[in-house]
């Protein structure tokens, strides 16, 4: 027998609504110049925060994990222009901040918040991106977060050349300043993951749209 899936979605102002009034996305808490932007979902209607009771029950997400200037944010973006929905980390953790009305916050409270992004975007459609810093500690937990939703995913690692991720940091416009290389190498010598677990990607010498076109040809697990 085929269960039927309740999504409520409550607006303080106008009650339940439908989905083709919400906006996802909330421009006004990025702080990068970016084409992705926060996931909190507002009333079209009336502007008001509202919230969204849904829990993902089979999507396509593919991670894509990488040091600073490894190209996770730029990728995200074609795949967006592709007609996917993107979670990028650095938006998560802005949402996190204004709800938590602190910039300070838990990793296990970054992950539950990204959890909760996947579910309001499969509400939406079942393609999407996460870019973020995977760390070899957490890599379980998304696991077991896409398992747990019946999700198919791919984990990629972007792994360009070191001086190359250095130099896009230093050419890149989407940060108000240069990422210090410290952090740069700090994350390209600590993600270090099997390759059973990810596929790993030398894009180097990749343009983006192909390094975009290698990735979605690869085969989803899970």
């Amino acid at each position: 027998m085929a269960k039927w899936v309740i999504v409520m979605i409550n607006c303080p102002n106008c009650g339940e609504i439908t989905k083709d009034n919400v906006k996802i996305y909330n421009d006004s808490l990025r702080k990068q110049n970016i084409g992705i932007s926060p996931i909190l979902p507002t009333c079209k209607i009336c502007g008001a925060e509202v919230v969204v009771t849904h829990i993902c029950n089979g999507a396509n997400i593919i991670v894509l994990n990488g040091t600073c200037g490894s190209g996770k944010t730029t990728i995200a973006e074609v795949l967006v222009d592709n007609g996917w929905l993107a979670i990028d980390g650095d938006c998560a953790i802005q949402t996190l901040r204004h709800k938590k009305g602190t910039k300070k916050y838990k990793c296990n409270e970054l992950i539950n918040e990204i959890a909760r992004e996947i579910d309001i975007l499969s509400l939406f459609c079942k393609n999407i991106v996460l870019s973020h810093i995977v760390l070899p500690e957490d890599f379980n937990k998304f696991k077991k977060i896409f398992e747990s939703r019946k999700m198919k995913y791919k984990f990629i690692l972007l792994k360009p050349k070191y001086q190359t991720a250095v130099e896009r940091c230093q050419m890149r416009t989407c940060h108000t300043s240069i990422t210090p290389e410290k952090w740069i190498k700090h994350f390209y010598d600590i993600l270090v993951f099997d390759d059973g677990l990810f596929d790993i990607i030398d894009n180097s010498d990749m343009t983006v749209h192909d390094t975009a076109e290698t990735i979605l040809n690869l085969q989803y697990r899970g």
